[in-house]
């Protein structure tokens, strides 16, 4: 005979508006490879994409990312990076007016001010809590890009050391409301 005791039971939809809020789905993107690009214009790193669609239009997505980056900094400038809902950036701040600097991005890394800079690699985490308002299919994507194509950015690897290696993840929570 077997029993099966639990503290309460969530419908696959995720608990009703007012409830209490719960996760109703999770899709992640693991990048084990590198990437390199001397884009000074935001291009998708490939391999941190994810597609979902959630169940209600009341939901939201909990995204989060965690992307190990390097770059010749002392050359190029700091790298940026953005998440992006199909073709449009989302979660970006709307206060400076210095597009050189970057304002609407995550995550800026600078070079320690030496030559070496190419050796150099960051980890930039964060997490936006973003409203679809819409059940359809989208594709969430992290760009980056590099202030000065005079240099490149690098993703999973320093600039100047092709043996080494990290991961980057994208990650996608439907939350009821």
């Amino acid at each position: 005979m077997s029993t099966l005791k639990v503290n309460s039971i969530i419908p696959v939809a995720g608990v009703p508006t007012g409830g209490g809020g719960g996760i109703v789905q999770i899709k992640t993107a693991t990048k084990t490879d590198a990437f390199t690009s001397t884009s000074t214009s935001f291009v998708d790193i490939t391999g941190l994409s994810v597609d979902m669609a959630v169940t209600n239009s009341s939901h939201k997505i909990l995204i989060i990312f965690d992307v190990t980056f390097g770059g010749n900094w002392w050359l190029a400038g700091p790298c940026s990076l953005i998440i992006v809902q199909d073709s449009t950036s989302i979660g970006v701040g709307t206060s400076g007016a210095d597009t050189a600097r970057n304002p609407t991005v995550f995550a800026n890394y600078y070079a320690n001010g030496t030559t070496n800079s190419q050796y150099n690699i960051g980890s930039s985490s964060s997490q936006f809590l973003f409203s679809p308002s819409d059940t359809s299919n989208h594709t969430y994507k992290l760009q980056g890009r590099i202030q000065s194509s005079a240099g490149k950015f690098t993703i999973n690897r320093t600039a100047g050391d092709s043996n080494y290696g990290a991961i980057s993840t994208l990650t996608l929570m439907e939350v009821s409301a």
